[in-house]
């Protein structure tokens, strides 16, 4: 494990020499020594041949019984609710749609209603902050490329009495050239010489921005930090009550894997210390592949929706002078959009690898109403359905009148990959999903409002022109157009 290598300065000439340049190049951008030290650490892992790999033979499986049940909380709402005036909201926001087509923040992208992932997360503060009457701060941690199109969007929204800023803005950390292991370099577009450290960043951008410390001045001794794209994590009075009554320092909401799950990280045993742990995809080792996607061996993943005690967390933070993260080595081309351009590789890490590093840190199985994530558009097409619905706190959950499991969507990705593609082909309403299995687009097609989808629905276009299929059309089976 990556954590297992000493991240402590070592006087050694190679390491010396080779990361000198990155120190540099970190300066010229005015990042924080801290997180200069933070890289160093990393690269040092990388250096000396960490793999940020977590084998079978490091960690065990949780079984149900190990974990807190959200369905049995209920009496700790009273205790939650008296805590709610010491908590804040925080959104991780720094994610663009790339996967999608998009240059900008990826929470400004319509989803329900006509309302994008941000109109949403806004409303809920809103009507919980009324609902309780409380006045918590709502918080983004934004990228150097997502913070001014979101800070525009919020326009005057603010955290009201509370003195706490709205936003804070997360690092980066240099690409490094796979061939020499020196600095990228791209001249053409040197923005992507750097790459997004990964949500776990939170925990030094907490401290380097001041953030932690004025929350903590303020009497804000606890935090719910979630993905913006998660529109089913919003505050709840159980869950915080939980924490508070049994002084849990960390609490992270897993839920059960299903087949669609099974390639997001799951939660697991380190065998050394009996310590909760997560492994990522990235941290699997190749031959053991088809273990992590056992649904069956390890049952639950990470929703990355965590409640922390933010008085534990500086804790911690301070007695390692970092927060101590799982190393996750990506390889990647340089330009992502062009697989002919220099291979580098990117240090990353994850928010939930810091659950090693609390005592008495838990876990605790959540339904799948509190996660409704979007990260293709086939999963945005699934939400924008009715298989999920808008409640009147503002969350989207999935529809109880759906009975069996959501349908498997794919849609064809030459046409519908990229979100301006998609929203041309869906220009009024989507299709009703509530009764369908499976919905299987090939080719270029237009659907028209009030369509709806039975059972297992097969489109094909095989011709050169968009097929359209017409307003109130109800498909079962496969359809051939065009």
């Amino acid at each position: 494990m990556a954590k297992d290598i000493s991240c402590v300065s070592v006087d050694d000439p190679k390491l010396s020499t080779l990361f000198r340049p990155f120190a540099l190049k970190m300066e010229q951008q005015g990042l924080p020594p801290i997180v200069i030290n933070t890289f160093k650490c990393y690269f040092n892992q990388f250096l000396y041949g960490a793999q940020g790999k977590l084998s079978d033979r490091d960690i065990l499986p949780v079984e149900d019984v190990e974990l807190a049940d959200y369905d049995a909380m209920d009496q700790f709402k009273d205790v939650g609710e008296k805590a709610l005036e010491q908590t804040a909201v925080i959104k991780l926001n720094g994610g663009l749609g790339t996967s999608m087509g998009l240059e900008s923040a990826k929470s400004l992208i319509p989803v329900k209603d006509g309302l994008s992932f941000l109109d949403l997360i806004l409303l809920q503060a809103k009507t919980v902050r009324a609902h309780y009457g409380v006045e918590f701060p709502q918080i983004f941690m934004n990228s150097f490329k997502t913070h001014m199109d979101t800070m525009l969007k919020v326009g005057n929204f603010n955290n009201g009495t509370t003195g706490i800023d709205l936003a804070f803005l997360q690092h980066r950390y240099p690409k490094i050239m796979a061939k020499d292991h020196s600095p990228a370099s791209w001249p053409q577009n040197p923005e992507l010489e750097w790459n997004p450290p990964g949500h776990g960043d939170i925990y030094t951008a907490m401290i380097t921005s001041g953030i932690l410390d004025a929350l903590l001045d303020k009497g804000y001794n606890y935090a719910f930090i979630s993905n913006s794209d998660n529109l089913g994590a919003i505050m709840n009075r159980r869950l915080l009550g939980y924490m508070v009554h049994h002084k849990l320092p960390f609490l992270m909401e897993v839920a059960r894997r299903t087949e669609q799950d099974k390639k997001g990280g799951h939660l697991c045993r380190l065998k050394k210390n009996n310590q909760l742990a997560l492994r990522e995809v990235a941290q699997c080792p190749d031959q053991e592949m088809d273990s992590f996607g056992d649904i069956g061996k390890y049952r639950f993943f990470n929703t990355n929706s965590i409640w922390v005690d933010l008085r534990v967390l500086q804790s911690v933070f301070v007695s390692h002078r970092m927060m101590p993260l799982d190393l996750i080595i990506n390889p990647k081309t340089l330009d992502p959009r062009d697989p002919a351009s220099p291979k580098v590789f990117q240090l990353e890490t994850a928010m939930g690898s810091a659950i090693t590093n609390f005592l008495n840190a838990q876990a605790v199985i959540v339904p799948r109403k509190r996660f409704a994530p979007v990260k293709t558009t086939n999963d945005l097409l699934l939400v924008m359905s009715d298989c999920f619905i808008r409640t009147e706190r503002d969350t989207i959950v999935p529809n109880p009148l759906r009975k069996d499991a959501m349908p498997e969507v794919s849609l064809d990705g030459k046409f519908f990959k990229k979100i301006d593609a998609f929203l041309e082909r869906f220009p009024q309403t989507p299709p009703s999903l509530l009764d369908c299995a499976s919905l299987k687009v090939e080719g270029d097609v237009r659907f028209e409002e009030g369509v709806r989808c039975v059972g297992d629905v097969r489109i094909v276009n095989k011709g050169p022109v968009q097929a359209v299929v017409p307003a109130g059309s109800v498909l079962q089976g496969e359809t051939l157009l065009g």
